[in-house]
């Protein structure tokens, strides 16, 4: 039941930018890592007309031109599920986004999230 629950609102949370006929719908969040540059973010992928067992094949697709590697999931064909999925990369340049791009067994991808990290200053070394 509280797979169903997860799945259920992460279709409600989709909005727009999802084909209508898709079969999938992913869900973003991105947060700071703490005492780092870096990012960390989390998508949920939603399989909600899921009776028949497949893969799923995803990245990461982020504003400065770089991608994850592409990573799978797989749904067992048990209705409606979800699973999470995450990566951490360190943001450059103005504006930065991340969006979610699962590219098989159908092409669908999240809005882009505007992102912000929290770089610590640099410590540098003192010389007598």
């Amino acid at each position: 039941m509280r797979v169903f629950a997860s799945a259920l609102l992460a279709v409600l949370a989709t909005g727009p930018g999802l084909t209508a006929q898709s079969s999938l719908a992913v869900t973003l969040a991105a947060h700071p890592v703490t005492r780092s540059c870096a990012v960390a973010s989390t998508a949920t992928i939603v399989a909600y007309d899921a009776n028949v067992p497949h893969d799923v094949a995803y990245r990461f697709v982020r504003s400065d031109g770089s991608v994850s590697p592409i990573g799978r999931v797989s749904f067992g064909g048990d209705g409606a599920v979800a699973q999470a999925v995450r990566d951490t990369w360190t943001p450059r340049g103005k504006a930065p986004w991340v969006a979610l791009e699962i590219v098989a067994p159908e092409r669908v991808s999240s809005r882009h999230l505007n992102v912000t990290s929290h770089c610590p200053g640099r410590v540098l070394a003192t010389t007598p």
